[in-house]
């Protein structure tokens, strides 16, 4: 039923072609697609593998401009996509920093070597480029002295730089930057002059930005939400959305909320971002389903979540040995001893890896199971892993009992005991 409500989003698509290199031979290359940037939800239009000189080509049909993201394995870099667009980029992923963080880690780079969309992409990336710096080069004018009108002469300095903007999409992008500044000074302009009586832009980034900033709080002006219906709706799953994180115990209250939308809303675009924010509610929360998942341990025996359905399960992901990997083994270790058979730890290896961890493992005498990621990468995503090492509890027959859980340092037996109550 819900794909027949949403075909009509999406069944006059027109081909987008991507060819491309990187550093990165026989990696799998995705092109994922934002349905919409309230909740960022993405689909996936095409999947290749780069071949052995790190060349790659992806198409994929789309019915408007769409922001989407090219992922190398893990690695990603933005990109907006128009209808019969054709594409060239050099993608480059900076080599593993063993010792960097992961807000220190370095970015992928993207070069665009030739596009040929109209134009629309450049032009997007140079006029954010130049909007971006003209309020950071006035921000002091604009914010601290209150004065909207240095505004007024963006639009002309813009056209003087980055040339006649004539994609409405880049024209909407330049209106809701310009949102976004006006709302910190007058959140009451802003909801007259931006969002009053004008489209709801699902796929623009810039709106949705304007939009978290500008109704991050109850509006509590019912003329204006009577007058702007599909708006209101949007706002109203806002602040359940916000009533949800503050609150996991209100889980299936706010989705019976999304889901009495998904039924009565006259609204396509709304009723694809309460579908989408359902999803992002369950996904890994408290007694979901847990990813399934099926590796190798040190003998090449298959290894399945299911293997555990009887068993409470610690998850560790790690990359890569470090002293502080080492300590956390360690607690780890004794942390088992007091658990008996509460809870089965599984520690899952990257592939590059696994060989160091293993000798690990013998040196230590760790006696607790260890698998090999191989190249189930994407498993990460699925538990969200982003820092190594991260820690996920499950509760028996594969449900998520918190993820991510803390370290050994930082009360994971407090929840471990906590989750095992309930079982």
């Amino acid at each position: 039923m819900m794909a027949a409500l949403l075909l009509p989003l999406f069944a006059a698509g027109q081909n987008v072609s991507i060819t491309g290199t990187t550093n990165r031979p026989d990696e799998l290359v995705r092109l994922l697609s934002y349905d919409e940037m309230f909740t960022c939800h993405q689909t996936l239009l095409a999947d290749t593998r780069s071949d052995k000189d790190g060349k790659f080509h992806l198409e994929a049909s789309i019915n408007e401009i769409t922001p989407a993201q090219i992922a190398l394995g893990l690695e990603r870099v933005d990109v907006i996509l128009s209808p019969d667009g054709s594409y060239d980029f050099e993608i480059t992923v900076p080599e593993k920093q063993p010792d960097a963080s992961f807000f220190e880690k370095e970015q992928p780079t993207l070069v665009i070597n030739s596009i040929n969309d109209g134009g629309v992409y450049l032009q997007y990336i140079d006029a954010e480029l130049f909007i971006n710096d003209y309020i950071y080069q006035n921000f002091n004018t604009i914010y601290r002295g209150r004065k909207l009108s240095l505004l007024d002469s963006l639009d002309a300095k813009l056209a003087e730089n980055v040339g006649e903007i004539k994609s409405d999409y880049v024209l909407d992008m330049v209106k809701y930057k310009k949102a976004a500044v006006v709302t910190a000074v007058s959140s009451k302009k802003a909801m007259a002059d931006y969002f009053d009586g004008q489209a709801v832009l699902y796929s623009q980034t810039a709106y949705m930005d304007a939009f978290f900033e500008l109704f991050k709080s109850d509006v509590s002006d019912n003329d204006f939400l009577s007058r702007n219906p599909q708006l209101a709706e949007l706002i109203a799953m806002n602040e359940q959305q916000k009533k949800c994180k503050a609150n996991p115990a209100e889980k299936q209250n706010v989705i019976n909320y999304l889901e009495n939308i998904i039924k009565t809303t006259k609204y396509a675009g709304n009723k694809l971002v309460a579908t989408n924010l359902i999803t992002s509610i369950e996904d890994l929360s408290y007694d979901s389903k847990a990813p399934d998942f099926a590796l190798k341990d040190k003998n090449g025996n298959i290894i399945q979540l299911s293997d555990y359905k009887n068993d409470m399960v610690l998850l560790q992901f790690v990359d890569g040995y470090s002293p502080l990997l080492e300590h956390e083994f360690a607690t780890l270790n004794e942390l088992r001893k007091q658990w008996n058979d509460t809870i089965q730890v599984v520690t899952i290896a990257t592939e590059d890896s696994f060989d160091e961890v293993l000798q690990l493992f013998e040196k230590q005498g760790f006696e607790w199971q260890l698998l090999n990621l191989y190249n189930n990468m994407l498993l990460l995503e699925k538990y969200h892993v982003v820092t190594f090492p991260s820690y996920i509890i499950l509760k028996k027959k594969g449900r998520v009992g918190m993820a991510p859980a803390p370290s050994p340092e930082h009360q994971l037996e407090k929840h471990v005991r906590r989750i095992s109550k309930y079982l």
